[in-house]
């Protein structure tokens, strides 16, 4: 029975300490600040207090009832081009938008249509264009999904062959490449369906070809961008096939130089 009444006696304590806390001005939201994770390109400091005004913050409310979901849709839904990585609190009565630039990563097309979409990584539309000049240099993708429904700002549904494009972004990260840097070198990206394969190719003389990308695809392309750069590697004027593959019974992935016209 005592300790029936003490949970209960504790439990009053910490509800009136939880709604002292909830009610104190100490802790109500008095300033939102804006951070570049990486430095930008197309912002500057000077957007940051568009950026904040679009997040819609309610100053003087509880900084614990902060909806940090609700902001962040609201900031990427004005400014399509920003990520909010995070809405970092902090104690006692300011946030910290914490915020990065989205990077061209994909020119996703249709084949019946002459329009191209501009992705970053996480399948979201940077921009749609009409011809080929104004996609610049950001490698295209053909791809079977139909497109024309979407506009500038939307994020694509993810099947299974924009799902494993998206997991190509981040496996060219853990690779050490950014999308910039993935665009000097890919003029064009493929994913094969029937033979569950995808093809990279780049600008020089020589092309990827992984196979089973659903499985370990950074450490396939690993593999294969050590078989052409690596202290063994066939060098960057290679002219042919880099083949990545991954041996099931020996649990271990291979990358062959297949040159050009042989067997």
């Amino acid at each position: 029975m005592k300790t029936k009444r003490l949970v209960i006696l504790l439990s009053i304590f910490a509800l009136i300490i939880m709604i002292v806390v909830l009610s104190s001005t100490v802790f109500s939201l008095s300033r939102v600040d804006v951070s570049f994770v990486e430095v930008p390109t197309n912002f500057s400091i000077q957007d940051a207090n568009a950026i904040i005004e679009s997040g819609d913050f309610d100053y003087g409310s509880s900084i614990f009832l902060v909806n940090k979901n609700k902001h962040t849709e609201k900031i990427e839904s004005e400014f399509p081009n920003l990520k909010v990585v995070n809405i970092e609190t902090r104690f006692p009565n300011r946030l910290m938008i914490q915020v990065v630039e989205r990077q061209e990563y994909l020119a996703l097309y249709n084949t019946n249509q002459n329009i191209y979409y501009v992705v970053d990584g996480d399948m979201k539309i940077l921009r749609v264009v009409d011809n080929l000049d104004a996609v610049s240099n950001v490698a295209k993708c053909i791809i079977t999904q139909d497109l024309q429904n979407y506009e500038n700002g939307d994020f694509i549904a993810l099947d299974n062959e924009t799902t494993i494009l998206s997991d190509l972004c981040s496996a060219f990260w853990r690779c050490g490449y950014s999308e910039k840097e993935m665009n000097a070198l890919v003029k064009s990206v493929y994913y094969d369906n029937v033979n569950n394969e995808i093809v990279i190719s780049t600008y020089c003389k020589y092309w990827f070809t992984i196979k089973a990308p659903k499985e370990k695809l950074a450490e396939k392309l690993f593999a294969g961008n050590n078989a052409v750069f690596g202290d063994d590697g066939v060098g960057e004027d290679f002219v042919g096939e880099i083949l990545v593959y991954e041996s099931v019974q020996e649990g271990k992935i291979y990358a062959n130089a297949i040159l050009n016209g042989s067997n």
